[in-house]
């Protein structure tokens, strides 16, 4: 018998545990979901031998992620997958009775944000069978662990074969929302302090302060001309872009200044910054495209990049901008 599943996977799993009598494995590539874990602790609580096997990166392997040193001293089994070929399973069997398997990571982003599946397979013996014969494959590939010394966040990319800093701090910014706790999604800035994504992501839950532009934000042009980049108004976190072109022909560099204002005259707004663009292939005027990228994150920096559209040639600049920021409450953005 097999049931599908593609919504609410977290309770299928922990109803499939509540089952366990006997013997609970599981091989999952990350782990970080508090409910599971809890879980799994409670029936080793109540006699059930529990075997788990997880990926050693910083996701799992973190002093503010799950204590699986806990996990070990209460009786359970530990083993980090063998490093040079990793375990990208995830799948757990119960009793040797219940097959749970899938795409779902036992994680708070997979819960909360992925579209993912498990298929809970049950009165199917051989495919159980192969599942546990695999499980004890695996261990027999790496050591039982019993001491856990947890990785720092200066390791974060050591073994971070699929993106684990991004994911992680997503990962810590569904789980402040789904426990209430917005206190940790500091924590996820701080791994990921360029991605402003995970930013926008906190924002949209409403876990963070809500601030936005007071003015607009761009660059000058030709004839004393300004486009406006970022728009006054615009909700922090936020990242705007906009594509320029050379005014001459064979031109092979570009320097514009930029200013925060409304005018539609380049001089008649205050200038913060000045950004020169070398290196530009020379082609007809008007030919020669280039972008400008801006984004403003949570603490005020504005990043400011312009590049070629030909050959890549590029400038970043920062600046702090919190004076152009003012905090918002939720009354005045209704």
């Amino acid at each position: 018998m097999v049931n599908v599943h593609f919504d609410n996977i977290r309770q299928h799993i922990i109803n499939a545990l509540d089952k366990a009598s006997e013997r609970i494995i599981v091989a999952v590539y990350w782990f970080t979901n508090e409910e599971l874990f809890d879980k799994l602790i409670e029936q080793i609580e109540k006699g059930c031998k529990v075997e788990l096997i997880i990926h050693n990166d910083f996701i799992n392997n973190r002093n503010t992620g799950l204590n699986f040193q806990h996990f070990v001293d209460k009786g359970g089994e530990f083993y980090f997958s063998d490093g040079y070929n990793p375990m990208h399973n995830k799948f757990c069997v119960v009793d040797n009775q219940i097959l749970i398997n899938g795409s779902y990571n036992w994680t708070y982003y997979a819960e909360n944000k992925n579209r993912e599946n498990v298929l809970i397979i049950k009165e199917e013996k051989d495919t159980i069978e192969s599942f546990i014969n695999e499980f004890e494959r695996l261990k027999s590939l790496t050591e039982k662990v019993t001491e856990i010394r947890q990785l720092t966040r200066f390791e974060v990319d050591e073994n971070n074969v699929l993106r684990a800093r991004d994911y992680l701090a997503n990962d810590i910014v569904f789980q402040a929302k789904v426990t209430n706790r917005p206190e940790i999604v500091e924590s996820a800035f701080q791994i990921a302090p360029d991605n402003i994504e995970v930013q926008k992501t906190a924002f949209a839950l409403d876990l963070t302060k809500k601030y936005r532009l007071k003015h607009s934000i761009g660059s000058s042009l030709i004839n004393n001309g300004y486009k406006i980049i970022v728009e006054k108004g615009s909700m922090i976190p936020v990242s705007s872009s906009a594509i320029v072109r050379t005014t001459v022909d064979n031109q092979t560099s570009s320097e514009a200044t930029i200013h925060y204002g409304e005018n539609p005259k380049a001089t008649v707004n205050p200038k913060f910054a000045k950004m020169r663009l070398n290196g530009l292939p020379k082609k007809p005027a008007g030919e020669a495209e280039m972008k400008y990228h801006f984004t403003i994150d949570l603490k005020g920096n504005l990043r400011m990049e312009k590049y070629s559209l030909d050959n890549g040639k590029k400038q970043i600049l920062t600046k702090k901008i919190t004076g152009l920021l003012e905090e918002v409450t939720d009354e005045k953005t209704a």
